[in-house]
């Protein structure tokens, strides 16, 4: 979720939960307010009815005694006990022809030593109406509010943020190897200012660290290239020497073999520094499918000698938008291990359909492990023509270009699966 969808998110559930509070809480305060005004009303009739009431029992006219308001009603109590007595019902209007709500007064007083009952009632409907206009209004304000201040953040969030946003746009198409100046624009809020500052020194620090690493990456590779291309070529000159015994053979032999592995783990890990620097920009549409069939056939003396069968299920093409050099080396080190770790008169199934390769192998009985397989020097086997660089280099190709590389052991069958999501 982006920080500007955050803020207005957090600003929004709390005025939503605000407005929730807000409105019940005041429609029972008014409704309450209301109630406590109409029973002061009620109470104050009682007493201004206390002077009447004393008069008609003094002449013996309580039955006599009439009111212009009928809600209004007099009689003799049986309880000697004063008490006052304030209820809601709902009591049927004749005026409006419906049950409506009533506040009801009932006294029980004594006037010059005799018991009396009062009854007064008055409607609730005006008053309930009046309730709940107000509370309309109240909530239409509220809303309204509401949704002003949402507008209002939202739009000035959008112009407080929008260097940001530009800022963040060029970095996403800042190239560490091109270095073009990000020419970031001023702003008037400092702190994204000190931003801009920031990352244009890191930038600057980030291009001059990747012109160094790539220098050393060019001058190791030279600098190993030639000794070893001397040791390996004296090494042929001492071997065709004579007299040689046996034994002197044998050890010229295995120092030809650990020279050619060096030849090959500097060529990998100069690969791999190459890789993590990023000098392999340049891409082109490229078929997965030919590049395969490729490899098969510089791989068929390998094939043959170990009598390897080999079947292939090509249901649709995959081009992919990448470095022609790291595709070749990534489907170029999957299809020699299948060999490599394969045994004689063994098989190897090569699937594509959709966006997926698959390639899958005979080999040891046992799976790999998952977790390991693709991290340096991690080998299975003890094959010295391995590196144990081959899979990480993968990994990092794969990671380049969005693949998404696994491993799984099913059937005595190694299996390794490449989705190429750049399509």
């Amino acid at each position: 979720m982006k920080l500007l969808q955050k803020t207005i998110r957090n600003y929004f559930i709390y005025s939503v939960f605000i407005l929730l509070v807000a409105i019940p809480l005041f429609y029972f305060s008014i409704q309450r307010i209301v109630r406590e005004d109409v029973d002061d009303d009620l109470l104050a009739t009682k007493e201004m009815l206390r002077p009447k009431i004393s008069n008609a029992l003094l002449n013996n006219a309580i039955d006599q005694l009439h009111f212009v308001d009928q809600n209004i009603s007099i009689s003799i109590s049986t309880y000697t006990r004063e008490f006052d007595s304030l209820l809601t019902v709902e009591i049927y209007d004749s005026v409006a022809k419906e049950i409506a709500p009533h506040r009801v007064l009932t006294s029980h007083f004594t006037v010059n030593g005799k018991p009396c009952f009062l009854k007064v009632k008055t409607s609730l409907v005006d008053n309930d109406e009046l309730i709940k206009s107000i509370a309309t209004v109240e909530v239409i304000l509220l809303l309204l509010l509401l949704a002003g201040l949402f507008i209002i953040n939202r739009n000035l969030s959008k112009r407080i943020w929008k260097p940001f946003y530009a800022t963040l746009g060029k970095l996403r198409k800042y190239k560490v190897e091109k270095h073009e100046p990000l020419a970031l624009s001023k702003s008037s809020v400092s702190e994204f200012n000190d931003l801009n500052t920031s990352l244009e020194e890191l930038t600057d620090r980030t291009h001059n660290s990747y012109l160094s690493q790539k220098e050393f990456t060019e001058n190791a590779s030279h600098e190993m290239q030639s000794p070893l291309a001397v040791f390996q070529s004296k090494l042929e000159l001492l071997m065709q020497t004579a007299p040689l015994n046996e034994e002197q053979a044998q050890l010229m032999g295995d120092l030809a073999d650990a020279s050619q592995r060096m030849t090959r783990l500097n060529k990998s890990l100069v690969l791999l520094t190459k890789i993590d620097n990023n000098q392999f920009a340049e891409t082109e549409n490229i078929s997965v499918n030919k590049v395969l069939q490729i490899f098969i056939q510089q791989y068929q003396p390998q094939l043959y000698e170990k009598q390897i069968r080999i079947t292939k299920a090509f249901q649709t093409e995959i081009s992919s938008t990448a470095n022609k050099a790291l595709i070749e080396i990534l489907i170029g080190n999957l299809l020699g291990n299948a060999i490599r770790h394969n045994y004689i008169n063994g098989s190897i199934d090569l699937f594509i359909k959709q966006n997926t390769l698959i390639i899958q192998n005979t080999g040891k009985a046992v799976a790999l492990d998952g977790q390991k397989i693709f991290q340096r020097f991690q080998k299975d086997s003890t094959d010295s023509n391995s590196t144990g660089l081959g899979l990480e280099i993968v990994k990092k190709i794969c990671a380049i270009y969005n693949c998404i590389i696994s491993y799984h052991f099913a059937d005595n069958l190694h299996c390794f699966t490449v989705q190429f999501n750049n399509l």
